[in-house]
């Protein structure tokens, strides 16, 4: 089980607040196994505490699903959801960390250019490749 950290938190007069009481529901993009277990498709949901934070233990997942986190009701006007890939992780993951995916394909989402991160070791690899 990989452990999430969430840490939410709110603009105000005095800078930001904690969001503190929301309820924060998860649920997995579509069954998935544990093992010999079939977990079905089911949500759960955990209340922020005074200080606007949570930590939750999931499985981490694979290439079959993601969770989809949503945090505050369809009434707030900062609703938001996302879809994260899940790590396995013997430390606790801050969920601002978590690569967030699209919930049909699976795949990061916000990426940017990959030939921006490019640099000369991968060229050097390429080159290396190519000459053998």
């Amino acid at each position: 089980m990989t452990q999430i950290k969430f840490d939410f938190g709110h603009p105000s007069a005095d800078g930001i607040a904690d969001l503190a009481g929301e309820t924060v529901h998860v649920i997995p993009t579509s069954r998935f196994n544990s093992g010999k277990r079939i977990v079905v498709r089911d949500s759960f949901e955990v209340k922020l505490d005074a200080h606007g934070t949570a930590t939750i233990a999931v499985p981490p997942t694979d290439n079959t699903f993601a969770y989809e986190v949503t945090i505050g009701d369809s009434a707030d006007s900062w609703r938001f959801v996302r879809v994260v890939q899940v790590p396995d992780s013997a430390n606790v993951l801050n969920f601002a960390d978590l690569v967030e995916v699209d919930s049909t394909t699976l795949t990061p989402v916000n990426t940017g250019n990959p030939l921006a991160d490019i640099d000369q070791s991968d060229i050097d690899w390429a080159l290396a490749a190519i000459r053998n």
